[in-house]
Formats: C-alpha cells, sequence, structure tokens
C-alpha cells in the first residue's frame, strides 16, 4: 500500500510560509504606482488647514468641516461601501458637525460637545441601515466603512481647538509643513528597494521639517517642532498608504479621499503631543 500525501502542512513549512511573505510581500499593483495628484493634494490641504486655522478658529473648523465633507464625499467608494449614501451621509453628519460645534464651544474643553456629534453620526449609520431597502448585503462590511470614516472625520476635529489656544497656530503651521514635506516619501513607491523604508523616511522628513520648522517658528521649539512633525508624518503615511491598496485610488476622487484622510487621522495626536511640548 504507497503511503498517503499529507493533508496538510506541517507547522514548520507554515512557519517559513510567513517569513517569506514577510521578507518580501507580495503588493498589489496599484500600492507600487507613484500618485502625484495625492502627494500634491496631502501639501495643499495641510497648508490650507494651516492658515485658515492661524487666520482665526471659525476659519478653521470651516477648514476642517470641508475635509470632512471631502472624506464623505470618497470614503465610501473608496472603501467599496455596498450602501454608499448612507455612509455618506453619517461620515457627513461627523465631519461637519463635529467642527461646527467645537467653532461654537465658548471654553475650555472645547471638545466637550463632541461625543454627542459621535452618537449622532453612529445613530444616522445605524437607522440608514434600518430603512434601506435591497436587503442589506454584505451589512458588517457597511457598518464598519461607516464607522471607520466617523472615527477619521472626528479625529480631525482635534485640529480646531489649536486656533484658540496659546501657539496653537504656530503648530499647526509647523506641522502642515512637516506633512507637506514628507508627503514627497510617497514617490519612492515604485522602487522596490526603497519601498520598505517608506514609513522610516517619511517619518525623518517630517522630522527634519518640524525641526527646521520649530526653530523658525520660536514658540514651538526644535524638539517639539520635531516630535510633532515626526509622528505626523508617520500617520499620514501610514494612513495613505493603507488605502493606496484600493482600486479606486486610481480616480481623482480617490486619491482626494486619501489625501484628507491623511490629514484628518493626525488630529487628536497633533493636540496631545503639543499641549505636552508647547503647552
Amino acid at each position: 500500500m504507497e503511503a498517503s500525501e499529507p493533508v496538510s502542512e506541517s507547522r514548520a513549512a507554515r512557519r517559513a510560509a510567513r517569513d517569506e511573505r514577510r521578507r518580501n510581500p507580495v503588493l498589489p499593483p496599484m500600492a507600487t504606482e507613484r500618485r502625484v495628484p495625492v502627494v500634491l493634494a496631502t501639501a495643499v490641504l495641510a497648508l490650507l488647514l494651516a492658515l485658515a486655522t492661524a487666520a482665526d478658529h471659525a476659519l478653521g473648523a470651516a477648514a476642517v468641516a470641508w475635509l470632512g465633507l471631502a472624506l464623505a464625499w470618497g470614503w465610501p467608494e473608496l472603501l467599496g461601501s455596498p450602501s454608499r449614501f448612507g455612509s455618506s451621509l453619517a461620515v457627513g453628519v461627523a465631519g461637519v458637525l463635529a467642527p461646527v460645534t467645537v467653532a461654537f464651544t465658548p471654553d475650555d474643553p472645547y471638545l466637550r460637545h463632541v461625543p454627542v456629534v459621535v452618537a449622532a453620526a453612529v445613530l444616522t449609520m445605524f437607522l440608514h441601515q434600518v430603512v434601506r431597502k435591497d436587503g442589506r448585503p454584505r451589512l458588517t462590511q457597511s457598518v464598519a466603512i461607516s464607522a471607520a470614516g466617523i472615527a477619521v472625520a472626528t479625529i480631525g476635529v482635534a485640529w480646531v481647538p489649536l486656533g484658540r489656544t496659546s501657539d496653537g497656530a504656530e503648530v499647526a503651521l509647523v506641522v502642515a509643513v512637516a506633512l507637506a514635506v514628507s508627503a514627497l516619501a510617497d514617490l519612492l513607491a515604485p522602487l522596490a528597494r526603497v519601498r520598505p523604508w517608506m514609513v522610516a523616511i517619511a517619518g525623518v522628513l517630517g522630522l527634519v521639517a518640524g525641526g527646521v520648522g520649530g526653530l523658525v517658528v520660536t514658540e514651538v521649539g526644535a524638539l517639539g517642532g520635531a516630535v510633532i512633525g515626526a509622528v505626523a508624518a508617520g500617520l499620514a503615511h501610514v494612513m495613505r498608504r493603507a488605502l493606496c491598496v484600493l482600486p479606486p485610488i486610481r480616480g481623482l476622487r480617490g486619491q482626494l479621499t486619501a489625501a484628507a484622510a491623511s490629514v484628518l487621522v493626525t488630529g487628536v495626536p497633533v493636540g496631545v503631543l503639543a499641549a505636552v511640548f508647547v503647552g
């Protein structure tokens, strides 16, 4: 009798396969393409947000709301939501109402009413699922995409109080420069040997740009600017790289959405680090 074939791989073989995937990750073609519009959009959106924040906190809130609208416009399509209107509506509620609420909050803590807006956005998300008439296919995916968009929009609202705190506007300008400069790391995507180091390169570019910006804007300081710039640059780059594997990223809407998301996702870390290093 012939020996039977093994029905499963050994534990050592599975470990070897995992190690091989770590050394040579398989990426879809979208992840290896150079996307200049994403880089330009990230730089422009970050700088416009910082300038609006520096001019007036109401203008800063309007800029964050505009980014929230851009996110709501393209997020469901980029992530493939089966109920795009409902997802856009839920993300738009958070993206617009949250900065408006913060702008009208008269005193510190300025973010204290944001949970109410988040609750309203989540309620909108689930109410839409209830009234859907298509049998609610891929319900879990639809809810997950909407919830992720609400989270990104809500994180971004932490940019608004920078315009109302001491030296917050200066921090916003330094971070915007760091985000704009570090976005250049995205242009290295077609280079296979450099691709594994892109996150580190983005972080270093953000650190250098933030440090130089902190030297110029003395209220922030070189150390504070370097740390905040590096963290913001790394987070923004990771967000863009996570979204670049999705097929809709090849369209202009997808690229604008990825840029807006990468700027918004830095809101809370920037606010926390600004309080630590700048005060």
